[in-house]
């Protein structure tokens, strides 16, 4: 079957920025988590953060719980300090991160918030700035105004 979801991935420094968007099903949560792993790969030999924008992500069923699992036992077994959620929809998308992270070993600080502005800030403030424009222009393009 192919993979129903988007998601796109931005690293800069020791900070990973994945944006996920649609309803995603069990392909793309296996693509998901092996694109994120090899990313990852390359900052994860130092303390990292990843900033997961779910904003936009549609859910999906239970069958996407496994890999995803895989993917948090993994970033928890591999120095990730922070694991930022920007989400719209609080109590159920943290209810499936929380079904994402069940048996799993935590060692990061989980921090969930709504807006750019607000993870930005929260990056800022632990010392793992990020130069918006690129960050913006890869991300999201549809913010771009021209200028």
């Amino acid at each position: 079957m192919k993979a129903h979801g988007y998601t796109n991935i931005y690293h800069q420094g020791q900070v990973l920025w994945i944006r996920v968007q649609g309803g995603i099903n069990l392909e793309f949560s296996e693509q998901y988590r092996d694109s994120v792993i090899s990313a990852a790969t390359e900052v994860s030999k130092e303390p990292w953060i990843r900033v997961t924008d779910i904003r936009e992500w549609q859910l999906g069923g239970p069958e996407i719980i496994p890999a995803l699992n895989q993917l948090m036992r993994w970033c928890e077994e591999h120095n990730m300090a922070h694991s930022i959620n920007l989400v719209s929809m609080e109590n159920l998308q943290v209810h499936m991160l929380d079904q994402m992270m069940q048996g799993v070993s935590r060692h990061s600080e989980r921090h969930v918030l709504k807006t750019l502005d607000d993870t930005l800030d929260l990056l800022q403030h632990l010392s793992h700035p990020v130069d918006s424009t690129p960050l913006l222009t890869a991300l999201y393009p549809e913010l771009n105004t021209g200028n």
